[in-house]
């Protein structure tokens, strides 16, 4: 069996010549995008849209790189169509006003190419073979289309430490339905890695091609730092291009619980050797400092352990009272319902009934949740 390819090339800005050239670089050795679409055929474009954020936040899938598919797309003679469910509660009349936030209406408007709300409609798939549920909820689009291109954002993240291609897939879940897969989940990170390769098993994609001109580090997925990595990685496997790309900015891949998990079920690489990348060598480019998420820091305790109490898990979310502006963002996007409004607005959260999903960090529309070590882990790091 061949090893899955990765390629890599350069591309130091979002000038749209300058990534367009870069996608046509990073596709060259995988037969270019006329090896994947043809005339006639219909394509859904899925970036990573997770909140209304600037282009500039790093927060979402750049709009040139957007562009720049969509433009290839129809010079195949393909019909383009961009599509996503952000995390939380979306309308239609919310949706569009994403899309003109984060660059995607520009992209719709500018090249012509169509756009779906993915929450419109929906399918019940069967997964007789999943480790999780045995049947999921999703968009109905992608079985819908001939040709399914994921641009995933290479960013940090609470929850699972990292979050690409794989993990991009969640966004086929309508929104309203993303709390339910989190609670059956827990506190367990294998079963939500589990659950996310279960997803990938259903939804992989056709081609995957990764924003990681500017990337996030730190507090991602949302409110994170924009950080300078100057990369497109494309590749037929989600598991590989996430395995290459976390090795490019320092994140050790056997330490992230969808990358664990991969290996283990046979579904992705275990190491380098088992991936074919092409471009420039990994030396030239990995980034040295780059800043993991917070609870990438520290490895999971047992769950027997983090069902005791509150206060000996290894993180917590805590909001802070400051930056909090009461819009109950978080209240309504708990999966637990473990936060609820005090009688001044602020949010108080029940440790108790509290996942650890960090769906409030991810959230938060104000970066007012952070994720912090507890008591008795700061009381040991200190001794």
């Amino acid at each position: 069996m061949s090893c899955p390819t990765v390629t890599l090339a350069r591309c130091p800005t979002y000038d749209e010549e300058t990534v367009l050239e870069a996608v046509k670089q990073a596709l060259a050795p995988l037969g270019g995008m006329e090896t994947f679409v043809k005339a006639g055929m219909r394509v859904l474009i899925k970036p990573n849209l997770l909140s209304a954020q600037p282009p500039e936040r790093a927060v979402t899938t750049h709009p040139a790189l957007a562009k720049a598919v969509v433009t290839l797309v129809q010079g195949c003679g393909g019909t383009a169509v961009i599509g996503d469910s952000p995390g939380g509660g979306q309308t239609r009349a919310s949706y569009q006003s994403l899309l003109r936030t984060t660059g995607m209406a520009g992209v719709i408007e500018e090249t012509g190419c169509g756009s779906i709300y993915f929450d419109g409609e929906t399918v019940t798939v069967m997964a007789p073979e999943a480790r999780t549920f045995r049947r999921f909820t999703v968009a109905r689009v992608p079985f819908d289309v001939d040709v399914v291109i994921g641009l995933p954002k290479l960013k940090t993240h609470a929850l699972t430490g990292y979050t690409g291609a794989v993990k991009l897939l969640y966004g086929f879940v309508p929104g309203v339905s993303k709390a339910a897969y989190h609670l059956h989940a827990g506190q367990d990170q294998e079963t939500f890695a589990d659950l996310l390769l279960d997803l990938h098993t259903l939804l992989r994609p056709t081609l995957s091609i990764m924003d990681a001109v500017v990337g996030m580090e730190g507090k991602g997925p949302q409110h994170g730092d924009p950080r300078e990595i100057g990369l497109l990685l494309a590749s037929e496997s989600c598991t590989a291009l996430d395995y290459i790309a976390a090795t490019v900015v320092g994140l050790d891949p056997a330490t992230l619980p969808t990358l664990a998990r991969a290996a283990a079920r046979g579904e992705g690489p275990g190491c380098l050797a088992e991936v074919e990348i092409v471009g420039p060598p990994l030396e030239m480019v990995r980034v040295r400092d780059f800043v993991p998420a917070p609870t990438a820091l520290h490895p999971v305790l047992p769950s027997f352990v983090t069902q005791l109490d509150g206060r000996l898990v290894p993180a917590r979310p805590v909001i802070d009272g400051e930056r909090c502006r009461r819009c109950g963002v978080c209240v309504g996007g708990c999966p637990p319902g473990a936060i609820a409004s005090g009688p001044d607005g602020l949010p108080a959260i029940d440790m108790a009934r509290c996942i650890r999903c960090f769906c409030c960090q991810e959230l938060c529309p104000e970066g007012a949740v952070d994720v912090r070590e507890t008591y008795l882990r700061e009381a040991d790091d200190g001794e």
